[in-house]
């Protein structure tokens, strides 16, 4: 049971950093318009959706799963030197 709720425990503090990082970005379209280029998001469209059907809609759906990505990746770096840091101070003590 104390396993479980470890477990429990570790994914509540993973969801709050990435909650933390989330409210710290903004909105996921500002910060991914501003950090790519558009050929580049056109081209990530055309590949997912065929270069006929890429729109509007679509392109607006790659700079979210964009944004999110760079926001999951973050969290996971966070948390994971956060982990390694405690288990660090907890052995030297």
């Amino acid at each position: 049971m104390v396993g479980l709720a470890h477990k429990i425990m570790k994914i509540i503090f993973f969801l709050f950093v990435m909650m933390v990082i989330g409210r710290f970005l903004g909105d996921p379209y500002t910060y991914t318009y501003t950090w790519l280029n558009h050929s580049f998001v056109y081209w990530i469209a055309g590949n997912l959706y065929g270069n006929e059907d890429v729109g509007a809609e679509s392109i607006e759906n790659v700079f979210f799963v964009i944004g999110f990505t760079c926001m999951l990746v973050l969290a996971t770096i966070i948390y994971k030197i956060t982990f390694r840091l405690i288990h660090i101070y907890r052995n030297k003590n």
